[in-house]
Protein backbone atom coordinates (compact mmCIF):
# COMPACT_ATOMS: atom_id res chain seq x y z
CA UNK A 1 0.00 0.00 0.00
CA UNK A 2 1.17 3.49 -0.86
CA UNK A 3 0.11 6.68 0.95
CA UNK A 4 -2.13 8.84 -1.23
CA UNK A 5 -0.65 12.22 -2.11
CA UNK A 6 -1.78 15.13 -4.20
CA UNK A 7 0.75 14.18 -6.88
CA UNK A 8 -0.94 10.78 -7.42
CA UNK A 9 -3.95 12.22 -9.22
CA UNK A 10 -2.72 11.48 -12.77
CA UNK A 11 -2.23 7.83 -11.75
CA UNK A 12 -5.60 7.27 -10.16
CA UNK A 13 -7.81 9.52 -12.35
CA UNK A 14 -8.40 6.83 -15.04
CA UNK A 15 -9.71 4.46 -12.38
CA UNK A 16 -11.98 7.11 -10.84
CA UNK A 17 -13.36 7.83 -14.29
CA UNK A 18 -13.89 4.13 -15.03
CA UNK A 19 -15.83 3.59 -11.78
CA UNK A 20 -17.95 6.70 -12.41
CA UNK A 21 -19.51 6.51 -8.95
CA UNK A 22 -22.19 8.88 -7.80
CA UNK A 23 -21.51 10.52 -4.45
CA UNK A 24 -18.95 12.93 -3.15
CA UNK A 25 -16.75 10.37 -1.37
CA UNK A 26 -15.23 9.38 -4.71
CA UNK A 27 -14.04 12.92 -5.45
CA UNK A 28 -10.25 13.28 -5.37
CA UNK A 29 -10.56 16.78 -3.91
CA UNK A 30 -12.61 15.39 -1.02
CA UNK A 31 -9.94 12.75 -0.46
CA UNK A 32 -7.25 15.40 -0.27
CA UNK A 33 -9.27 17.68 2.02
CA UNK A 34 -9.69 14.90 4.60
CA UNK A 35 -6.57 12.84 3.98
CA UNK A 36 -4.91 14.22 7.10
CA UNK A 37 -7.66 12.54 9.10
CA UNK A 38 -8.23 9.30 7.17
CA UNK A 39 -4.64 8.56 6.09
CA UNK A 40 -5.63 6.99 2.77
CA UNK A 41 -3.45 4.34 1.18
CA UNK A 42 -3.92 2.83 -2.27
CA UNK A 43 -2.78 0.08 -4.60
CA UNK A 44 -3.08 -0.07 -8.38
CA UNK A 45 -3.57 -3.48 -10.02
CA UNK A 46 -4.00 -4.39 -13.65
CA UNK A 47 -7.75 -3.78 -13.69
CA UNK A 48 -8.62 -2.02 -10.45
CA UNK A 49 -7.53 0.49 -7.84
CA UNK A 50 -8.27 0.02 -4.14
CA UNK A 51 -8.14 2.55 -1.30
CA UNK A 52 -7.83 1.83 2.39
CA UNK A 53 -8.75 4.43 5.02
CA UNK A 54 -7.27 4.52 8.53
CA UNK A 55 -9.41 6.45 10.97
CA UNK A 56 -8.20 6.30 14.56
CA UNK A 57 -8.22 2.56 15.34
CA UNK A 58 -10.50 1.59 12.42
CA UNK A 59 -9.73 0.43 8.91
CA UNK A 60 -12.23 0.56 6.08
CA UNK A 61 -12.20 0.35 2.31
CA UNK A 62 -13.62 2.65 -0.29
CA UNK A 63 -15.53 1.03 -3.13
CA UNK A 64 -12.98 -0.39 -5.58
CA UNK A 65 -12.35 1.91 -8.51
CA UNK A 66 -12.88 -0.20 -11.58
CA UNK A 67 -15.52 -1.34 -14.04
CA UNK A 68 -18.26 -3.74 -12.92
CA UNK A 69 -16.61 -6.76 -14.51
CA UNK A 70 -13.70 -6.50 -12.06
CA UNK A 71 -15.68 -5.89 -8.86
CA UNK A 72 -15.20 -9.47 -7.71
CA UNK A 73 -11.46 -9.51 -8.43
CA UNK A 74 -11.01 -6.33 -6.44
CA UNK A 75 -13.18 -7.31 -3.48
CA UNK A 76 -11.68 -10.79 -3.23
CA UNK A 77 -8.28 -9.16 -3.00
CA UNK A 78 -9.51 -6.67 -0.38
CA UNK A 79 -10.90 -9.53 1.75
CA UNK A 80 -7.62 -11.44 1.62
CA UNK A 81 -5.66 -8.26 2.43
CA UNK A 82 -7.88 -7.57 5.45
CA UNK A 83 -7.43 -11.09 6.80
CA UNK A 84 -3.68 -11.02 6.22
CA UNK A 85 -3.30 -7.71 8.07
CA UNK A 86 -5.62 -8.56 10.95
CA UNK A 87 -8.58 -6.19 10.57
CA UNK A 88 -12.25 -6.74 9.77
CA UNK A 89 -13.26 -6.30 6.16
CA UNK A 90 -15.61 -3.37 5.63
CA UNK A 91 -16.46 -1.13 2.68
CA UNK A 92 -17.86 2.20 3.87
CA UNK A 93 -19.96 4.77 2.00
CA UNK A 94 -20.98 2.27 -0.67
CA UNK A 95 -23.70 3.66 -2.93
CA UNK A 96 -26.91 1.78 -3.69
CA UNK A 97 -26.08 0.91 -7.31
CA UNK A 98 -22.80 -0.64 -6.22
CA UNK A 99 -24.53 -2.58 -3.41
CA UNK A 100 -27.05 -4.02 -5.86
CA UNK A 101 -24.24 -5.25 -8.09
CA UNK A 102 -22.38 -6.83 -5.16
CA UNK A 103 -25.53 -8.64 -3.98
CA UNK A 104 -25.77 -10.28 -7.39
CA UNK A 105 -22.15 -11.42 -7.24
CA UNK A 106 -21.85 -12.51 -3.61
CA UNK A 107 -25.41 -13.52 -2.68
CA UNK A 108 -25.59 -13.73 1.14
CA UNK A 109 -21.84 -13.55 1.82
CA UNK A 110 -22.18 -9.93 2.97
CA UNK A 111 -24.44 -7.84 5.16
CA UNK A 112 -25.37 -4.37 3.97
CA UNK A 113 -25.82 -1.81 6.73
CA UNK A 114 -27.78 1.35 5.88
CA UNK A 115 -26.03 4.49 7.11
CA UNK A 116 -28.48 7.33 6.37
CA UNK A 117 -26.27 9.82 8.23
CA UNK A 118 -23.83 9.37 5.31
CA UNK A 119 -26.40 9.95 2.54
CA UNK A 120 -25.65 12.80 0.12
CA UNK A 121 -28.24 15.55 -0.39
CA UNK A 122 -28.59 16.41 -4.08
CA UNK A 123 -30.44 19.52 -5.28
CA UNK A 124 -31.57 21.13 -8.49
CA UNK A 125 -28.92 23.71 -9.38
CA UNK A 126 -31.36 26.04 -11.15
CA UNK A 127 -33.63 26.21 -8.11
CA UNK A 128 -30.77 27.09 -5.74
CA UNK A 129 -29.33 29.59 -8.20
CA UNK A 130 -32.52 31.46 -9.15
CA UNK A 131 -34.36 30.94 -5.83
CA UNK A 132 -37.54 30.82 -7.88
CA UNK A 133 -40.69 28.95 -6.97
CA UNK A 134 -42.76 28.44 -3.85
CA UNK A 135 -40.26 26.06 -2.26
CA UNK A 136 -37.59 28.75 -2.27
CA UNK A 137 -39.79 31.55 -0.94
CA UNK A 138 -38.31 31.66 2.53
CA UNK A 139 -34.75 31.50 1.22
CA UNK A 140 -35.59 34.10 -1.42
CA UNK A 141 -36.91 36.43 1.27
CA UNK A 142 -33.66 36.12 3.20
CA UNK A 143 -31.62 36.82 0.06
CA UNK A 144 -33.71 39.86 -0.86
CA UNK A 145 -33.31 41.23 2.66
CA UNK A 146 -29.53 40.79 2.28
CA UNK A 147 -29.46 42.62 -1.07
CA UNK A 148 -31.56 45.46 0.27
CA UNK A 149 -29.34 46.00 3.30
CA UNK A 150 -26.02 45.47 1.51
CA UNK A 151 -26.53 46.65 -2.09
CA UNK A 152 -22.81 47.23 -2.63
CA UNK A 153 -21.59 43.74 -1.64
CA UNK A 154 -19.00 42.16 -3.94
CA UNK A 155 -18.49 38.51 -4.94
CA UNK A 156 -15.08 37.47 -6.25
CA UNK A 157 -12.83 34.45 -6.43
CA UNK A 158 -10.43 33.89 -3.55
CA UNK A 159 -6.82 34.62 -4.33
CA UNK A 160 -4.41 32.15 -2.76
CA UNK A 161 -1.72 34.71 -1.95
CA UNK A 162 -3.88 37.60 -0.79
CA UNK A 163 -6.77 35.84 0.93
CA UNK A 164 -5.26 32.85 2.74
CA UNK A 165 -4.76 34.60 6.08
CA UNK A 166 -8.11 36.39 5.85
CA UNK A 167 -9.95 33.08 5.41
CA UNK A 168 -8.21 31.68 8.48
CA UNK A 169 -9.07 34.82 10.48
CA UNK A 170 -12.71 34.57 9.41
CA UNK A 171 -12.96 30.93 10.37
CA UNK A 172 -11.52 31.63 13.78
CA UNK A 173 -13.87 34.58 14.31
CA UNK A 174 -17.06 32.94 13.01
CA UNK A 175 -16.55 29.86 15.15
CA UNK A 176 -15.51 31.77 18.28
CA UNK A 177 -19.06 31.70 19.64
CA UNK A 178 -18.56 28.01 20.36
CA UNK A 179 -17.08 27.21 23.75
CA UNK A 180 -14.29 25.29 22.13
CA UNK A 181 -13.42 24.02 18.69
CA UNK A 182 -14.59 20.46 18.31
CA UNK A 183 -12.19 17.88 16.95
CA UNK A 184 -14.17 17.61 13.70
CA UNK A 185 -14.28 21.39 13.26
CA UNK A 186 -10.54 21.72 13.85
CA UNK A 187 -10.02 19.00 11.28
CA UNK A 188 -12.29 20.81 8.81
CA UNK A 189 -10.34 24.03 9.23
CA UNK A 190 -7.13 22.12 8.53
CA UNK A 191 -8.72 20.63 5.39
CA UNK A 192 -9.92 24.04 4.18
CA UNK A 193 -6.51 25.57 4.53
CA UNK A 194 -4.93 22.59 2.80
CA UNK A 195 -7.26 23.01 -0.18
CA UNK A 196 -6.57 26.72 -0.46
CA UNK A 197 -2.84 26.13 -0.30
CA UNK A 198 -3.23 23.59 -3.14
CA UNK A 199 -5.46 25.70 -5.37
CA UNK A 200 -2.85 25.91 -8.09
CA UNK A 201 -2.86 22.07 -8.33
CA UNK A 202 -6.42 20.97 -7.59
CA UNK A 203 -9.34 21.86 -9.86
CA UNK A 204 -11.93 23.64 -7.70
CA UNK A 205 -13.52 27.07 -7.36
CA UNK A 206 -13.37 29.25 -4.27
CA UNK A 207 -15.33 32.47 -3.96
CA UNK A 208 -16.09 35.01 -1.26
CA UNK A 209 -18.52 37.83 -0.53
CA UNK A 210 -17.09 41.12 0.68
CA UNK A 211 -19.01 43.85 2.46
CA UNK A 212 -17.14 47.16 2.83
CA UNK A 213 -13.96 45.40 1.67
CA UNK A 214 -14.29 42.84 4.45
CA UNK A 215 -14.71 39.08 3.79
CA UNK A 216 -18.02 37.91 5.29
CA UNK A 217 -18.57 34.58 3.51
CA UNK A 218 -16.67 32.10 1.37
CA UNK A 219 -17.41 28.90 -0.49
CA UNK A 220 -15.39 26.08 -2.10
CA UNK A 221 -16.84 23.74 -4.74
CA UNK A 222 -15.74 21.35 -7.48
CA UNK A 223 -17.16 19.18 -10.25
CA UNK A 224 -18.40 15.68 -9.55
CA UNK A 225 -19.50 13.04 -12.04
CA UNK A 226 -23.07 13.05 -13.36
CA UNK A 227 -23.22 16.82 -14.07
CA UNK A 228 -23.06 17.57 -10.35
CA UNK A 229 -21.30 20.24 -8.30
CA UNK A 230 -20.02 19.36 -4.85
CA UNK A 231 -20.04 22.03 -2.15
CA UNK A 232 -17.00 21.26 -0.02
CA UNK A 233 -17.14 24.30 2.24
CA UNK A 234 -19.76 26.97 2.86
CA UNK A 235 -18.96 29.43 5.65
CA UNK A 236 -20.48 32.79 6.50
CA UNK A 237 -21.02 35.33 9.23
CA UNK A 238 -24.19 33.98 10.89
CA UNK A 239 -25.14 37.44 12.10
CA UNK A 240 -25.85 38.66 8.56
CA UNK A 241 -29.28 37.62 7.33
CA UNK A 242 -29.36 36.10 3.86
CA UNK A 243 -25.63 35.65 3.55
CA UNK A 244 -25.75 31.87 3.13
CA UNK A 245 -28.26 31.98 0.26
CA UNK A 246 -26.21 34.77 -1.32
CA UNK A 247 -22.84 33.00 -1.32
CA UNK A 248 -24.24 29.81 -2.87
CA UNK A 249 -26.28 31.75 -5.43
CA UNK A 250 -23.24 33.78 -6.54
CA UNK A 251 -21.04 30.68 -6.87
CA UNK A 252 -23.63 28.98 -9.10
CA UNK A 253 -24.09 32.09 -11.20
CA UNK A 254 -20.36 32.56 -11.81
CA UNK A 255 -19.12 28.98 -12.23
CA UNK A 256 -20.10 25.47 -13.40
CA UNK A 257 -22.32 26.62 -16.26
CA UNK A 258 -22.88 23.13 -17.67
CA UNK A 259 -23.74 21.32 -14.42
CA UNK A 260 -27.32 20.52 -13.42
CA UNK A 261 -27.18 19.38 -9.80
CA UNK A 262 -25.64 20.38 -6.47
CA UNK A 263 -24.37 17.87 -3.92
CA UNK A 264 -24.22 19.32 -0.40
CA UNK A 265 -22.81 16.20 1.27
CA UNK A 266 -24.30 14.44 4.32
CA UNK A 267 -25.86 15.56 7.59
CA UNK A 268 -23.61 13.37 9.82
CA UNK A 269 -26.66 12.40 11.86
CA UNK A 270 -26.98 15.91 13.30
CA UNK A 271 -30.67 16.84 13.63
CA UNK A 272 -30.21 20.59 13.02
CA UNK A 273 -28.10 19.95 9.94
CA UNK A 274 -30.64 17.42 8.66
CA UNK A 275 -33.48 19.95 9.04
CA UNK A 276 -31.57 22.69 7.27
CA UNK A 277 -30.65 20.41 4.35
CA UNK A 278 -34.20 19.10 4.01
CA UNK A 279 -35.47 22.69 4.04
CA UNK A 280 -33.69 23.21 0.71
CA UNK A 281 -35.81 20.44 -0.85
CA UNK A 282 -33.35 17.85 -2.19
CA UNK A 283 -34.50 16.14 -5.38
CA UNK A 284 -32.44 13.03 -4.70
CA UNK A 285 -30.52 11.30 -1.92
CA UNK A 286 -27.42 9.24 -2.63
CA UNK A 287 -27.98 6.34 -0.25
CA UNK A 288 -24.94 4.95 1.55
CA UNK A 289 -24.16 1.55 3.07
CA UNK A 290 -21.46 -0.29 4.93
CA UNK A 291 -20.64 -3.73 3.54
CA UNK A 292 -19.36 -6.32 6.01
CA UNK A 293 -18.81 -10.07 5.94
CA UNK A 294 -21.85 -12.11 6.89
CA UNK A 295 -20.69 -14.34 9.74
CA UNK A 296 -24.09 -14.40 11.42
CA UNK A 297 -25.28 -17.22 13.65
CA UNK A 298 -28.58 -18.05 15.34
CA UNK A 299 -28.21 -18.32 19.11
CA UNK A 300 -30.40 -18.18 22.19
CA UNK A 301 -30.35 -14.82 23.95
CA UNK A 302 -28.81 -14.42 27.37
CA UNK A 303 -29.58 -11.98 30.18
CA UNK A 304 -27.01 -9.48 28.90
CA UNK A 305 -28.84 -8.97 25.58
CA UNK A 306 -32.01 -7.56 27.13
CA UNK A 307 -31.37 -3.81 26.72
CA UNK A 308 -30.28 -4.14 23.10
CA UNK A 309 -33.36 -6.25 22.34
CA UNK A 310 -35.55 -3.60 23.96
CA UNK A 311 -34.13 -0.97 21.61
CA UNK A 312 -34.87 -3.13 18.56
CA UNK A 313 -38.39 -3.86 19.83
CA UNK A 314 -39.15 -0.18 20.39
CA UNK A 315 -37.87 0.92 16.99
CA UNK A 316 -39.75 -1.80 15.06
CA UNK A 317 -43.27 -1.84 16.46
CA UNK A 318 -45.21 1.33 15.76
CA UNK A 319 -47.78 0.76 18.53
CA UNK A 320 -45.09 0.58 21.21
CA UNK A 321 -43.62 3.40 23.29
CA UNK A 322 -41.03 3.44 26.07
CA UNK A 323 -43.61 2.82 28.79
CA UNK A 324 -45.27 -0.12 27.03
CA UNK A 325 -41.91 -1.62 26.04
CA UNK A 326 -40.66 -1.41 29.62
CA UNK A 327 -43.90 -3.05 30.78
CA UNK A 328 -43.46 -5.92 28.35
CA UNK A 329 -39.85 -6.58 29.28
CA UNK A 330 -40.58 -6.41 33.00
CA UNK A 331 -43.56 -8.78 32.89
CA UNK A 332 -43.36 -11.05 29.85
CA UNK A 333 -39.84 -11.16 28.47
CA UNK A 334 -37.78 -14.29 29.05
CA UNK A 335 -34.42 -14.65 27.36
CA UNK A 336 -34.93 -18.44 27.27
CA UNK A 337 -37.75 -17.87 24.76
CA UNK A 338 -35.73 -15.44 22.67
CA UNK A 339 -33.46 -16.19 19.71
CA UNK A 340 -31.02 -13.88 17.99
CA UNK A 341 -29.33 -13.63 14.65
CA UNK A 342 -25.94 -12.23 15.63
CA UNK A 343 -23.06 -11.13 13.47
CA UNK A 344 -20.14 -11.38 15.84
CA UNK A 345 -21.37 -9.32 18.83
CA UNK A 346 -24.01 -7.32 16.96
CA UNK A 347 -27.68 -8.31 17.12
CA UNK A 348 -29.15 -8.31 13.61
CA UNK A 349 -32.58 -9.86 14.20
CA UNK A 350 -34.56 -11.04 17.22
CA UNK A 351 -37.48 -13.46 17.60
CA UNK A 352 -39.50 -14.19 20.74
CA UNK A 353 -41.49 -17.41 20.73
CA UNK A 354 -43.45 -18.13 23.91
CA UNK A 355 -45.25 -21.27 25.15
CA UNK A 356 -49.02 -21.29 25.03
CA UNK A 357 -51.80 -23.69 25.85
CA UNK A 358 -54.68 -23.97 23.40
CA UNK A 359 -57.88 -25.96 23.39
CA UNK A 360 -58.23 -28.03 20.20
CA UNK A 361 -61.47 -29.99 19.90
CA UNK A 362 -61.82 -30.20 23.68
CA UNK A 363 -58.28 -31.33 24.46
CA UNK A 364 -55.39 -29.22 25.73
CA UNK A 365 -52.42 -28.81 23.40
CA UNK A 366 -49.03 -27.27 24.23
CA UNK A 367 -48.35 -24.74 21.50
CA UNK A 368 -46.19 -21.66 20.81
CA UNK A 369 -46.82 -18.06 19.85
CA UNK A 370 -44.28 -16.05 17.85
CA UNK A 371 -44.73 -12.86 19.79
CA UNK A 372 -42.40 -10.64 17.83
CA UNK A 373 -39.88 -10.83 14.99
CA UNK A 374 -37.79 -7.74 14.38
CA UNK A 375 -34.64 -6.71 12.55
CA UNK A 376 -32.33 -3.85 13.43
CA UNK A 377 -33.34 -0.95 11.20
CA UNK A 378 -30.05 -0.68 9.38
CA UNK A 379 -30.13 -4.35 8.29
CA UNK A 380 -33.75 -4.53 7.14
CA UNK A 381 -34.66 -5.69 3.65
CA UNK A 382 -32.00 -8.36 3.13
CA UNK A 383 -33.60 -11.55 4.46
CA UNK A 384 -32.23 -11.51 8.02
CA UNK A 385 -35.63 -12.20 9.57
CA UNK A 386 -36.13 -15.07 7.13
CA UNK A 387 -32.81 -16.62 8.11
CA UNK A 388 -33.66 -16.42 11.81
CA UNK A 389 -37.20 -17.74 11.50
CA UNK A 390 -36.24 -20.68 9.27
CA UNK A 391 -33.60 -21.70 11.80
CA UNK A 392 -36.04 -21.54 14.72
CA UNK A 393 -38.78 -23.49 12.96
CA UNK A 394 -36.31 -26.27 12.16
CA UNK A 395 -35.37 -26.74 15.83
CA UNK A 396 -36.41 -30.03 17.44
CA UNK A 397 -38.22 -28.17 20.21
CA UNK A 398 -40.76 -26.70 17.75
CA UNK A 399 -41.17 -29.54 15.26
CA UNK A 400 -44.75 -30.81 14.92
CA UNK A 401 -45.99 -28.10 17.34
CA UNK A 402 -48.84 -25.73 16.69
CA UNK A 403 -47.25 -22.30 16.27
CA UNK A 404 -49.27 -19.10 15.99
CA UNK A 405 -48.36 -15.57 15.02
CA UNK A 406 -49.89 -12.21 14.18
CA UNK A 407 -48.52 -10.02 11.42
CA UNK A 408 -48.99 -6.59 9.86
CA UNK A 409 -48.18 -8.26 6.53
CA UNK A 410 -49.38 -11.90 6.66
CA UNK A 411 -48.16 -12.69 3.14
CA UNK A 412 -44.56 -12.55 4.39
CA UNK A 413 -45.12 -15.73 6.39
CA UNK A 414 -46.89 -17.91 3.82
CA UNK A 415 -43.57 -19.23 2.51
CA UNK A 416 -42.75 -20.50 6.02
CA UNK A 417 -45.83 -22.74 6.03
CA UNK A 418 -48.14 -20.34 7.87
CA UNK A 419 -51.69 -19.72 6.75
CA UNK A 420 -54.69 -17.82 8.03
CA UNK A 421 -56.07 -19.69 11.03
CA UNK A 422 -58.31 -17.15 12.78
CA UNK A 423 -60.41 -14.24 11.64
CA UNK A 424 -62.32 -11.55 13.47
CA UNK A 425 -64.55 -8.82 12.18
CA UNK A 426 -64.38 -5.07 12.52
CA UNK A 427 -67.74 -3.29 12.75
CA UNK A 428 -68.56 0.41 12.72
CA UNK A 429 -71.78 0.13 14.65
CA UNK A 430 -75.06 1.77 13.76
CA UNK A 431 -76.03 3.48 17.01
CA UNK A 432 -79.66 3.84 15.97
CA UNK A 433 -80.07 0.09 16.44
CA UNK A 434 -78.79 0.13 20.04
CA UNK A 435 -81.58 1.48 22.19
CA UNK A 436 -81.83 -1.54 24.46
CA UNK A 437 -81.89 -1.53 28.24
CA UNK A 438 -78.55 -0.39 29.61
CA UNK A 439 -76.09 -2.36 31.72
CA UNK A 440 -74.41 -1.37 34.94
CA UNK A 441 -70.62 -0.94 34.64
CA UNK A 442 -68.83 -2.54 37.60
CA UNK A 443 -65.23 -3.02 38.73
CA UNK A 444 -65.56 -6.79 39.31
CA UNK A 445 -62.36 -7.71 37.45
CA UNK A 446 -62.07 -10.94 39.40
CA UNK A 447 -64.80 -12.35 37.12
CA UNK A 448 -62.86 -11.79 33.86
CA UNK A 449 -61.46 -15.33 33.60
CA UNK A 450 -64.83 -16.96 34.30
CA UNK A 451 -66.51 -14.80 31.66
CA UNK A 452 -63.83 -15.67 29.10
CA UNK A 453 -63.92 -19.41 29.87
CA UNK A 454 -67.72 -19.51 29.57
CA UNK A 455 -67.63 -17.55 26.30
CA UNK A 456 -65.05 -19.90 24.74
CA UNK A 457 -67.12 -23.04 25.28
CA UNK A 458 -68.77 -22.42 21.89
CA UNK A 459 -65.40 -22.70 20.08
CA UNK A 460 -63.31 -25.67 18.98
CA UNK A 461 -59.99 -23.79 18.91
CA UNK A 462 -59.04 -21.05 21.34
CA UNK A 463 -56.25 -19.98 23.68
CA UNK A 464 -56.47 -21.01 27.30
CA UNK A 465 -55.97 -17.98 29.56
CA UNK A 466 -54.97 -18.42 33.21
CA UNK A 467 -55.40 -16.07 36.19
CA UNK A 468 -51.93 -14.62 35.70
CA UNK A 469 -52.94 -13.62 32.16
CA UNK A 470 -55.82 -11.49 33.46
CA UNK A 471 -53.75 -9.96 36.25
CA UNK A 472 -51.24 -8.71 33.68
CA UNK A 473 -54.01 -7.78 31.25
CA UNK A 474 -55.30 -5.14 33.63
CA UNK A 475 -51.81 -3.67 33.97
CA UNK A 476 -51.31 -3.76 30.22
CA UNK A 477 -54.59 -1.89 29.64
CA UNK A 478 -53.36 0.84 31.97
CA UNK A 479 -50.03 1.13 30.11
CA UNK A 480 -51.74 1.36 26.70
CA UNK A 481 -54.41 3.78 27.97
CA UNK A 482 -57.12 1.19 27.44
CA UNK A 483 -60.25 0.79 29.54
CA UNK A 484 -61.47 -2.62 30.73
CA UNK A 485 -65.07 -2.68 32.00
CA UNK A 486 -67.33 -5.43 33.27
CA UNK A 487 -71.04 -5.15 32.40
CA UNK A 488 -73.82 -6.38 34.68
CA UNK A 489 -77.63 -6.66 34.35
CA UNK A 490 -79.98 -7.50 37.24
CA UNK A 491 -77.06 -8.82 39.31
CA UNK A 492 -75.93 -11.12 36.49
CA UNK A 493 -72.82 -10.60 34.40
CA UNK A 494 -73.30 -9.81 30.70
CA UNK A 495 -69.60 -9.76 29.83
CA UNK A 496 -66.63 -7.40 29.52
CA UNK A 497 -65.12 -5.05 26.94
CA UNK A 498 -61.63 -3.65 26.45
CA UNK A 499 -61.54 -0.39 24.53
CA UNK A 500 -59.46 2.65 23.71
CA UNK A 501 -61.03 6.10 24.01
CA UNK A 502 -60.12 8.92 21.64
CA UNK A 503 -62.14 12.02 22.59
CA UNK A 504 -65.76 10.88 22.05
CA UNK A 505 -64.83 7.85 19.92
CA UNK A 506 -63.86 4.34 21.01
CA UNK A 507 -62.33 1.25 19.47
CA UNK A 508 -63.44 -1.91 21.28
CA UNK A 509 -60.46 -4.27 20.98
CA UNK A 510 -62.13 -7.24 22.67
CA UNK A 511 -65.74 -7.90 23.61
CA UNK A 512 -66.72 -11.01 25.59
CA UNK A 513 -70.45 -11.56 26.11
CA UNK A 514 -72.89 -14.13 27.52
CA UNK A 515 -75.40 -14.18 24.64
CA UNK A 516 -76.91 -11.99 21.92
CA UNK A 517 -79.13 -10.05 24.31
CA UNK A 518 -76.18 -9.38 26.62
CA UNK A 519 -74.16 -8.15 23.60
CA UNK A 520 -76.97 -5.77 22.67
CA UNK A 521 -77.10 -4.35 26.20
CA UNK A 522 -73.30 -3.87 26.30
CA UNK A 523 -73.29 -2.05 22.95
CA UNK A 524 -76.32 0.03 23.96
CA UNK A 525 -74.49 1.06 27.11
CA UNK A 526 -71.40 2.09 25.13
CA UNK A 527 -73.60 3.89 22.57
CA UNK A 528 -75.07 6.00 25.33
CA UNK A 529 -71.57 7.12 26.30
CA UNK A 530 -69.77 7.64 22.97
CA UNK A 531 -70.72 9.07 19.58
CA UNK A 532 -68.63 6.74 17.37
CA UNK A 533 -67.90 3.08 18.12
CA UNK A 534 -65.76 0.52 16.29
CA UNK A 535 -65.92 -3.04 17.58
CA UNK A 536 -63.48 -5.91 16.98
CA UNK A 537 -65.48 -9.07 17.61
CA UNK A 538 -65.84 -12.76 16.81
CA UNK A 539 -67.39 -13.66 13.48
CA UNK A 540 -70.64 -14.85 15.09
CA UNK A 541 -71.41 -11.60 16.91
CA UNK A 542 -74.70 -10.12 15.74
CA UNK A 543 -73.71 -6.46 15.50
CA UNK A 544 -75.57 -3.92 13.39
CA UNK A 545 -73.25 -1.79 11.28
CA UNK A 546 -70.66 -1.70 8.50
CA UNK A 547 -68.60 -4.89 8.85
CA UNK A 548 -65.30 -6.14 7.37
CA UNK A 549 -63.35 -9.32 8.12
CA UNK A 550 -59.78 -9.02 9.40
CA UNK A 551 -56.98 -11.58 9.68
CA UNK A 552 -56.24 -12.09 13.35
CA UNK A 553 -53.91 -15.09 13.53
CA UNK A 554 -51.75 -17.35 11.36
CA UNK A 555 -50.75 -20.91 12.17
CA UNK A 556 -48.47 -23.58 10.73
CA UNK A 557 -51.09 -26.28 11.49
CA UNK A 558 -54.62 -25.78 10.21
CA UNK A 559 -57.37 -27.97 11.59
CA UNK A 560 -60.52 -28.71 9.63
CA UNK A 561 -62.52 -26.22 11.68
CA UNK A 562 -64.64 -23.41 10.30
CA UNK A 563 -63.50 -19.86 11.09
CA UNK A 564 -66.68 -19.18 13.06
CA UNK A 565 -65.80 -22.05 15.42
CA UNK A 566 -62.43 -20.52 16.35
CA UNK A 567 -61.54 -17.56 18.55
CA UNK A 568 -58.21 -15.91 19.25
CA UNK A 569 -57.67 -12.26 20.00
CA UNK A 570 -54.21 -12.06 21.53
CA UNK A 571 -51.52 -9.44 21.95
CA UNK A 572 -49.14 -10.82 24.56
Amino acid sequence: MKPLTINDYPLIKPFLDEANYEGYNSNFITMMMWNHEFHIEYEIHDHFLIMLHHYKDKHFWAMPFTSKEYYKDAIDYMIVYSEKHGFDFMIDCAIKDFVNEIKEIYSNQFLYCRTPYNDDYVYDKEMLMTLSGKKMQKRRNHYNAFKKRYPDYVYKEIDLTDDFNEVLDCLTKWESDKKELSESLSSEIYGIMYLLSSKNILDFKAGAIYIDNKMEAFIIASKLKHKTIQIHVEKANKNIRGLYPAILKKLLEHHFKDELYVNREEDMGLENLRKSKLALHPIHMVEKYQIIKNESKVIQADEFDKEKIKDIWLSNFEDENKESTNFYFQNYYDHKNTYLLKNKDEIISVCQIVPWQVSLDNHIENAYFILGVATTNKYQGQGCMKTLLKSILSMERYKDKHIYLQAYHPEIYYSFGFNISHQLKKVIINKDNYLYELDEIVEDHHILKALYDSYCQQYNEFRIRDEHYFQLLEKRCHVFNNTINVFKHNDKYDGYAIYHVNQNEIIVEEIIYKDDLALNRILSTLSSMYSYIVVISDLNAKIEGESTKIIQMLSNHLLDIEFNKKYMNEVY
